[in-house]
């Protein structure tokens, strides 16, 4: 069995091990000995077969890092990652003393008004390297950031090239590609690596282009949480602002004064300043694919660009205005919608 195999998910061993309800917290996840036990199981594919995840493969790789560094996995990220980069708030297997910062856990639903349960956290133990790191938004970020090309800090860039070299494809759940440690994908032309994370009751996913360092990490309490998709769309509302962003600005007009989230019987949109452009989109999904330019024609009408689709394209969005300026509703193809807040208490929403 080599490094590279396990580190590429190439090593063809189980996922979980014999016995894998830890991550239901029906039992302690694995100590030491266990996880040998785990990993000197039947091989399900020969070696550099098929992609295959394991956190059973993450865990011996902690293993290989406790012998190689002479100090105890969280020990030595803490020496030689998370201390160097002074990020106090990632880390390995979260400390119980810092227990009461952590967002509670939540279940999965069976049916879709179901109650969640809230989930304690679990020590990882053994399978620290695999799945026990805590960390916030920011400060994994700012560690991936250092995963940028040209970047000091962390790796060489021939290591970083290394890690994101295409080892794998992988066809399920969707086709992506995966290097060692790092899931390879593209979003809107971006070539990106990151990786997705599972643990009771947490759902998260984070994504670098090292290219350009654009670094963006979601964190979700609650398992079945859209990280991955909420990722995936940040990115593209970031790539529509830049677009944006190379036209030029309408600078004779305040723009602010058109903004806002709207609401009505059929749901939201919102009208955004991108760079001195306003744009409408709807808060769900793709971005890009619902938004709509808009030009000021007076200080009350916005004209979206003529366009093909469904909907009231083409027909403009006129404004109702307080005498102190404060939309007080706009009507877009006959029918009005309002700001938020107004529509929840008219309609006597909580």
């Amino acid at each position: 069995m080599t490094v590279r195999a396990l580190l590429g998910h190439q090593s063809g061993i189980n996922r979980d091990g014999a016995d894998s309800d830890y991550w239901q917290q029906r039992h302690a996840f694995p100590d030491r000995q266990t996880l040998l036990d785990f990993a000197r199981a039947e091989a399900v594919f020969p070696q550099n077969q098929h992609f295959k995840y394991s956190n059973i493969g993450y865990g011996l790789l902690g293993l290989i890092v406790e012998a190689a560094g002479g100090e105890g996995y969280g020990d030595y990220i803490q020496t030689h990652i998370t201390g160097p980069l002074e990020l106090t708030d990632l880390g390995a297997e979260l400390p119980p003393e810092r227990e009461a910062e952590l967002a509670t856990g939540h279940g999965a639903r069976l049916f879709g008004n179901d109650a969640r349960r809230t989930l304690p956290s679990s020590d990882t133990r053994a399978l620290a390297a695999a799945t026990g790191f805590y960390g916030t938004a920011e400060a994994l970020t700012a560690y991936w950031a250092r995963h940028t090309l040209g970047r000091d800090g962390l790796l060489s860039d021939a290591s970083k090239r290394l890690m994101a070299r295409r080892e794998s494809e992988i066809t399920k759940p969707t086709r992506r590609g995966y290097g060692l440690g790092l899931i390879l994908d593209e979003i809107g032309g971006r070539g990106l690596v990151g990786h997705s994370g599972g643990f009771p009751g947490h759902i998260t996913q984070s994504w670098l282009d090292p290219k350009t360092g654009l670094s963006i990490s979601v964190l979700t309490n609650t398992l079945g949480g859209p990280a991955t998709e909420w990722a995936g769309n940040l990115i593209r509302l970031i790539d529509l602002a830049h677009k944006n962003a190379g036209k030029t600005a309408d600078t004779a007009h305040n723009l602010d004064s058109f903004t806002g989230r709207f609401a009505n019987a059929w749901g939201l949109f919102d009208i955004v300043n991108l760079g001195g452009r306003l744009v409408a989109l709807t808060p769900l999904g793709d971005p890009s694919a619902s938004a709509v330019e808009l030009t000021v024609q007076d200080a009350n009408t916005l004209c979206p660009e003529p366009e093909g689709g469904f909907g009231s394209v083409g027909e403009p969005y006129h404004f109702q205005r307080a005498e102190n300026g404060e939309i007080q509703w706009v009507r877009q193809g006959g029918g009005r919608s309002w700001p938020l807040e107004a529509y929840q208490a008219g309609a006597e929403l909580d």
